[in-house]
């Protein structure tokens, strides 16, 4: 049975500095915050940083766990949201990338090579653009279901997908891991898209759309409900509970 919970939630939007002034109302970057009272929480920064490429910056904030919480449903497995209209419909994509560890994270326990800030973990990573697998319709995930690799040097376990394994864990570690790799802190994901997006686009989609992490394999969902254009601050997130995949 699923568990529901409500906790206020924020999003900052970060205009830039022209040299002549301000320059006209959209942002350069766009900050979420998750967090249930539970203490499971995550940060996520979306960036436009080129023509049809978008930059995030995902990253486990978590300060406590919720009961029964075992070491894999604490990593924080993925990052969803949908662009233009709700639904898997035609309309911008993602069609590759890469992932790379932020400025301050490093790997735990991987299996075959472990590395520090800065580095190449693509090949733990994948991303997808469908309906149905508890993500919304746009996603990049350590889980198998609906994800295509993004590619890239095989650091822990099998070549294939192998989530929760390869996620991110908050620092400190709340619960030990036992052996399974993951990732301390962030990541930063270069998504390449099917067509461009502009960055009022963006900040049009993820305000009028839902927007939702993933820790472990269905372990848990924090998700932004539909805040409305205007209701930038001071918005609710919803979190799910619900039972782990079985596929």
């Amino acid at each position: 049975m699923a568990r529901l919970s409500t906790s206020p939630l924020g999003l900052a939007v970060f205009a830039g500095i022209a040299a002549g002034g301000l320059t006209p109302p959209v942002p350069a970057s766009i900050l979420l915050s998750f967090w249930d009272p539970s203490g499971l929480s995550a940060e996520a920064e979306f960036t436009v940083s080129g023509f049809a490429e978008l930059t995030v910056r995902l990253k486990n904030t978590s300060t406590g766990v919720p009961g029964g919480f075992d070491n894999s449903d604490q990593i924080l497995t993925g990052l969803s949201w949908d662009f233009g209209a709700p639904g898997f419909n035609g309309d911008i994509a993602i069609t590759g990338g890469t992932v790379f560890t932020g400025p301050s994270s490093m790997s735990v326990n991987f299996s075959i090579l472990d590395v520090g800030p800065n580095a190449d973990v693509s090949g733990e990573w994948g991303f997808g653009n469908m309906d149905g697998t508890g993500a919304l319709t746009n996603f990049f995930s350590t889980n198998t279901a609906g994800a295509t690799p993004f590619g890239g040097v095989n650091l822990d376990g099998p070549v294939a997908l192998d989530g929760p394994q390869g996620g991110l864990v908050a620092d400190p570690i709340l619960v030990a891991l036992g052996g399974l790799g993951a990732i301390q802190d962030e990541i930063i994901v270069t998504l390449t898209l099917s067509d461009d997006i502009t960055e009022a686009q963006l900040l049009k989609d993820l305000t009028n759309n839902l927007v939702r992490v993933e820790f472990g394999s269905d372990a848990f969902f924090i998700t932004i409900p539909t805040p409305g254009v205007l209701a930038l601050f001071g918005l609710a997130a919803v979190s799910s509970r619900r039972r782990r995949r079985t596929a």
